[in-house]
């Protein structure tokens, strides 16, 4: 059985979301799965009555408000939540699994895996990690968790997300890497419409995209498709159509 984690805090989110979650790992992963969602309302996830899925109450005296509701993810490396054997990998909710994902717990073993940011795709070594997708030995970064939870209020100041936060604490260490680039691609960046020829909120339909005249482009050896910002995955065609 292999561990999944993903938080459920706010009201950017709704039931739907973790239930697709679920589905999405009970159809595309070809080993057993069991879903940990850390969320400020146990009781709520667990009346969804969805199987091999537990909550665990988010810990930690945060006060959240708005895009600050990111940093909720580094509760998933305290040391006090139980796991099973082997890594955990971590999902935004607003990731889509096009295909099997087993892969992500062997790739690379030992290390610390994440995305590449997804300006990646304008900049090819853009320094900066994205945090949609994660894996992680449980217990080996709980300093991560406790320098945020030390002084979270000065960090939250000092960085732009969590995953800021991430890429610094990585870059003087040797244990972590990025995923390979097609296995998680950005939707609205890489896949929609073949993927756009510059970043923002000005791209246009259709001189702004590669392949206009494909509704999207899925690399063969893409598992997952992140949602970052806007659009919400199920504001979408693709979306809609890729709910289980």
């Amino acid at each position: 059985m292999k561990d999944v984690c993903i938080v459920f805090a706010g009201d950017k989110f709704t039931d739907r979301h973790i239930t697709q979650k679920r589905l999405q790992l009970d159809r595309y992963c070809s080993v057993p799965t069991r879903l940990t969602v850390l969320t400020e309302d146990p009781a709520r996830v667990t009346g969804l009555g969805l199987r091999d899925t537990r909550a665990v109450l988010l810990g930690g005296s945060w006060r959240f408000t708005g895009r600050e509701l990111w940093w909720h993810k580094m509760f998933m490396f305290n040391n006090t939540i139980t796991w099973y054997d082997g890594d955990v990998l971590y999902l935004d909710l607003d990731t889509v699994i096009v295909n099997d994902i087993a892969h992500l717990w062997t790739h690379n073993p030992g290390k610390f895996m994440i995305c590449q940011d997804f300006n990646r795709k304008f900049i090819r070594d853009y320094p900066v990690s994205n945090s949609s997708v994660m894996r992680f030995t449980p217990g080996k970064y709980h300093e991560l968790y406790q320098e945020f939870d030390d002084d979270g209020g000065r960090l939250i100041r000092q960085f732009r997300g969590d995953q800021d936060f991430i890429t610094r604490y990585f870059r003087t260490r040797e244990d972590s890497n990025w995923w390979p680039y097609n296995w998680c691609m950005s939707y609205k960046w890489e896949v929609l419409h073949g993927g756009t020829k510059h970043g923002g909120t000005s791209v246009e339909y259709p001189s702004d995209y590669l392949q206009p005249a494909e509704e999207w482009v899925i690399p063969s050896d893409c598992s997952i498709v992140v949602f970052h910002g806007k659009p919400d995955p199920y504001d979408t065609v693709f979306g809609k159509l890729h709910v289980v």
